[in-house]
């Protein structure tokens, strides 16, 4: 229990990081079930919870497009059904997510040909787990403010 807590002291984590870091440590699997189940009932662990915290970050301070929040997730250990839920319910809309990205990244752009625009601006979103058509669309829109030379 005390390698559980100290782990989540520093941030939340999923139930599979937690089972993961207790593994590592040499904990056994049934004394690793019983962690977890008391970090449940008191309420450090919880997936949904934990999911619903990742996306506020990534729609808020980090942004990323649905795409990669949902891998990011995947990767912590979070089950695809609870990850698919914690999205369409914490997500929003992708496009006004990417909005101030795109800002930023269109005002070092400002002044090159529509071509080079469409392609860094474009390329810089989608790798930035946004959809095709959001990054399409944002090139579009900020073209007219970013794009048009001096």
């Amino acid at each position: 229990m005390t390698i559980a807590l100290r782990f989540l002291a520093s941030r939340s984590r999923s139930e599979a990081e937690v089972r993961r870091r207790l593994d590592a440590r040499g904990v056994d699997a049934e004394d690793v079930e019983g962690v977890l189940e008391r970090l449940r009932e008191l309420g450090y662990v919880n997936d949904a919870e934990f999911a619903a915290a990742v996306i506020r970050a990534r729609t808020e301070r980090r942004a990323r497009g649905r795409r990669l929040v949902a891998e990011e997730l995947q990767a912590k250990g979070v089950s695809a059904e609870v990850a698919s839920s914690a999205i369409e319910a914490g997500y929003g809309d992708e496009l006004e997510v990417a909005r101030p990205l795109a800002e930023r990244q269109a005002r070092k752009l400002h002044g090159r040909a529509f071509a080079e625009f469409r392609q860094r601006l474009g390329a810089y979103l989608v790798r930035r787990g946004f959809e095709h058509e959001t990054a399409e669309s944002l090139v579009t829109e900020l073209w007219e403010t970013y794009g048009a030379p001096d």
